[in-house]
């Protein structure tokens, strides 16, 4: 017969795995747009000054005026926050493993099979060569760099921790997959120009936390979602809707934009087929020249800068086919003849693939947040079956 202790971590356990195994369900207090984009009433939990709080991801924050509802996933998170007081410590080298292991419990080494790796004398693959315009030397220097990040962050096994801070940084800053272009292309759709700074102190998140997060994404991307042989690239959508000169101002902003570029550009180079950036404002060009030394040549060549108009539209339609979201379609009617002040930056995600559409709920994303929940779950899982054991081992008092 199992002690008290037992039966109350067996049963923790039980709450615990029905709680992350179910679909997250809209909040009271939420109205959908038209464009399958979640926008927060004055009376929900996720206002802007409040502290964004989900299953998939959230705060630790602890706040009194949350509902009974907030409260109760409140507990299931403190579970999860005592349990794993830390992620695995374990050093990684990615310099360890090669192109022709398969990878085993979410390990994803820096090379793979399809990368020209493993017929490179140095091990380079071919992107990082034509990064440096075949210049051996620099490539290998940059490939070194990369190792050494990828260990640093251990990237290696990073989408086999649980993801608790996913949803908050969802919302820092909208960005999704909305699909595939007529290419087949991944299409990620990013609105930079909505990053929001006191979001992120309200949510004890930092800069780091948000650019680890986009390397979680891109890892997800070429891992788990497209890993397909020859390497893949993606369409880029980036919507500058809401930039304002206070944006140019704030060096919070142009810091954490200038160490994005620099860490796609040195980690995930040649993975782009097209970026678009639209609804720019008149006066972008002043803000794209202090990023473009950033980018190489070869990058340039790829970006096509719209201003809101039938002419952004087309290229849209042209680029992403099918996948292309109406709420990007400047011509789109918006409901009530009126566009909302923030459309596109909060959703909640659909609770049944059927429901999904390009755009923020699209069947990627769909996948990608099944893929977050089961993580978390069986993480948690693991370490209360230890816990489970660890208790049915200690003498019962008689």
């Amino acid at each position: 017969m199992l002690s008290n202790g037992t039966a109350a971590t067996a049963a923790a356990f039980i709450c615990v795995l029905s709680a992350l195994s179910s679909s997250v369900v809209p909040v009271e207090g939420w109205r959908r747009s038209r464009f399958s984009v979640f926008v927060p009433s004055p009376s929900t939990l996720f206002l802007k000054d409040q502290v964004i709080f989900n299953m998939r991801g959230g705060s630790s924050i602890d706040d009194t005026s949350l509902s009974d509802a907030a409260e109760e996933e409140d507990e299931v998170v403190l579970v999860d926050e005592n349990r794993i007081d830390s992620v695995a410590d374990t050093s990684f080298d990615s310099s360890d493993t090669n192109a022709t292991q398969r990878p085993s419990n979410l390990t994803f080494p820096a090379t793979n099979p399809h990368d020209g790796s493993d017929s490179d004398p140095d091990g380079i693959p071919t992107r990082f060569l034509q990064m440096k315009k075949d210049n051996r030397a620099e490539a290998k220097e940059a490939w070194e760099a990369h190792l050494l990040w990828r260990q640093l962050f251990q990237v290696d096994t990073l989408l086999s921790r649980p993801h608790k801070l996913f949803d908050v940084c969802k919302a820092m800053v909208p960005h999704y997959f909305a699909g595939r272009d007529p290419h087949n292309n991944v299409i990620f759709v990013q609105r930079p120009a909505m990053l929001d700074f006191e979001l992120m102190r309200r949510n004890n998140a930092t800069m780091e936390d948000l650019l680890l997060h986009y390397v979680y994404v891109i890892e997800y991307c070429w891992n788990i979602l497209d890993p397909s042989p020859p390497e893949k690239v993606m369409t880029n959508i980036v919507d500058m809707k809401g930039l304002s000169f206070r944006n140019m101002r704030n060096q919070q902003y142009i810091g954490f934009g200038k160490r994005f570029v620099q860490m796609m550009s040195s980690n995930y180079p040649g993975r782009s087929y097209k970026t678009l950036i639209i609804n720019a404002p008149s006066w972008f060009h002043a803000l794209y020249k202090m990023f473009k030394p950033l980018l190489r040549e070869s990058t340039r060549q790829k970006i096509v800068i719209f201003k809101s108009g039938e002419k952004q539209d087309t290229a849209l339609k042209f680029y992403l086919g099918d996948s292309v979201p109406r709420d990007l379609i400047s011509t789109e009617e918006t409901t009530g003849g009126k566009e909302s002040e923030v459309n596109g930056r909060y959703f909640l995600p659909v609770n049944d693939i059927s429901q999904c559409e390009p755009g923020p709920n699209s069947n990627i994303e769909y996948e990608m947040r099944q893929f977050v929940s089961i993580v978390a779950t069986c993480f948690i899982a693991i370490k209360l079956c230890l816990t489970l054991s660890q208790s049915c081992l200690k003498p019962t008092s008689v």
